[in-house]
């Protein structure tokens, strides 16, 4: 029966615990991924903390706008660090791929009326580890939200034919009480055999096939 959506909400907005996580190497896995993930929000924050100290805070429209990336760079880093839900991975990866998309727009086009130059400081940086921290962040998600071992489990526990085919192993081989009763066949317990005529030869045993 497939999870409402009030279950997956739920699960996606409740911090990972050591129970969902499974393996100790999983559980460690997690851990240096998100705090990866943490570091690197922080140091887009930085970089655009540090653009509008600059000077881009001079420029319409834009200015701002680094402004409101670094401080929700920070934001995000934080949230992450303190709360470890599927869900806060989500945001910070919405952020990073937004943060990128308006890079590579401002590169082109232009964004608002400005252009950026390739040759910028740290343009070419923010081109490097913007799609880290998005693909870093996307990975950590779905290592904290899928559940294969505990999924596969429950189906196994579950599934009628599995017990179907535990019943019939566990079921012991027949006897030679199967048979039939002690005196209605040959000794050893083997199945009795037809005698009849075949083939026009009288008296020749039938085999059981």
């Amino acid at each position: 029966m497939p999870d409402t959506f009030a279950v997956r909400l739920r699960r996606l907005t409740s911090p990972c615990s050591r129970s969902r996580l499974g393996s100790p190497g999983r559980r460690t896995a997690a851990l240096l991924l998100r705090l990866a993930c943490v570091a690197l929000l922080a140091w887009i924050g930085y970089i655009h903390l540090h653009l509008w100290l600059e000077g881009y805070r001079q420029i319409p429209t834009d200015g701002p706008l680094f402004l409101l990336d670094a401080v929700a760079g920070f934001a995000l880093a934080a949230i992450l660090l303190v709360w470890p839900a599927p869900v806060a991975g989500l945001m910070a990866a919405g952020y990073t791929a937004a943060t990128l998309g308006a890079l590579l727009i401002s590169l082109t086009v232009g964004l608002f009326g400005f252009r950026e130059s390739i040759s910028a400081s740290y343009v070419v940086l923010s081109l490097t580890i913007e799609p880290i921290t998005a693909l870093a962040l996307v990975a950590w998600t779905v290592l904290v939200t899928a559940t294969p071992g505990r999924r596969t489990a429950r189906l196994r526990r579950t599934d009628p034919t599995r017990k179907g085919e535990l019943r019939c192993s566990n079921t012991p081989p027949p006897g030679p009480a199967a048979y039939g009763r002690q005196g209605s066949g040959p000794a050893g317990g083997q199945p009795p055999v037809r005698e009849g005529s075949r083939g026009g030869r009288a008296g020749r045993p039938l085999l059981p096939w």
